[in-house]
């Protein structure tokens, strides 16, 4: 690993719709949660916006002081973290932790935030009864709801999933991703689900953007992209997902690593891994351009990808 600047996220840029569910997939360090963090302005110490905007409400959020993000956060956007195992305090009952935002930001009293986390217990499935238990007497499904409940606290209109059904059995997973898909229609949510499993994507979200080494490289509907995706990293990845329909098929792997982002190489990203790479990918960056209705691509042989 080398020492210096990582840009971690790049020249990343999309829209998000009024009840929309906007999927952000690619492989582990590509920038996934970096982007949630980015739009919350919660990065770590060291991470900065160096320039660039985020725009919610037509307000730029980048322009915004801490003191006014802390009035933005779980107001307007909210995050479910990920790891919702470890992300509950063990010592403190649960319905607390839930009305603890409740109180900060809508000033109510105690009491009434805790009527209030018991609706929203009910509202993602769990009995209100347990708002008095703590998280070791909770099942991994059910804290994964608790921090539901919690990113729906004080009523936002958008909420960042960050791999909410990781390390979660495929059963919870399902029923995980179902709430959610109720939860949108019911609230009119706009969610953005970071995972890097094409599956979920597949099953909850209307439009996907395909990011690798902190770039996105691919942007459309769901269908579209992974039916007619234009860039190899896309095609690999879904090459890559096994599949109960169609003939039986070898996995094909792709080769080699992500790279490092603080010597990124030259041209496009991807070239080192590329089978179709040429002269023109090791020297230029491709363009980020509109292929479709609502189909983006960033490849300079976009039009040579076949979807198999």
């Amino acid at each position: 690993m080398h020492e210096g600047i990582a840009r971690a996220v790049e020249n990343v840029s999309f829209t998000l719709k009024k009840g929309e569910m906007l999927g952000l997939a690619g492989e582990s360090g590509c920038g996934k949660t970096t982007t949630a963090l980015s739009v919350m302005r919660l990065l770590p110490p060291g991470g900065k916006i160096l320039n660039g905007e985020i725009i919610v409400d037509n307000e730029d959020l980048v322009k915004k002081t801490d003191r006014e993000m802390r009035d933005i956060r779980w107001k307007k956007i909210s995050l479910v973290f990920q790891g919702a195992m470890n992300a509950l305090n063990p010592v403190i009952r649960v319905g607390e932790q839930v009305a603890e935002s409740i109180v900060e930001k809508e000033k109510v009293s105690k009491g009434e935030a805790l009527k209030r986390a018991r609706l929203l217990f009910e509202l993602v499935g769990l009995d209100s009864s347990r708002v008095t238990n703590y998280p070791h007497e909770f099942s991994g499904g059910m804290r994964q709801r608790v921090m539901i409940a919690m990113a729906l606290a004080c009523n936002p209109s958008i909420v960042i999933a960050d791999e909410p059904v990781t390390a979660l059995d495929v059963i919870v997973q399902t029923r995980i991703l179902e709430l959610l898909k109720e939860l949108q229609r019911k609230l009119s949510l706009s969610v953005v689900m970071i995972t890097h499993d094409l599956s979920v994507i597949a099953e909850t979200c209307d439009r996907v953007a395909i990011m690798y080494a902190g770039k996105i490289v691919e942007l459309g509907n769901v269908v579209d992209v992974y039916k007619n995706s234009r860039h190899p990293y896309t095609e690999a990845l879904i090459t890559a997902f096994p599949s109960i329909a169609g003939k039986k098929r070898r996995f094909d792997s792709i080769p080699g690593d992500p790279p490092d982002l603080t010597s990124p190489p030259s041209g496009c990203r991807f070239h080192p891994r590329c089978p179709m790479q040429q002269e023109t990918c090791r020297t230029l960056d491709p363009e980020y351009l509109k292929i479709g209705p609502d189909h983006y691509v960033a490849c300079h042989h976009s039009e040579k990808v076949e979807t198999t």
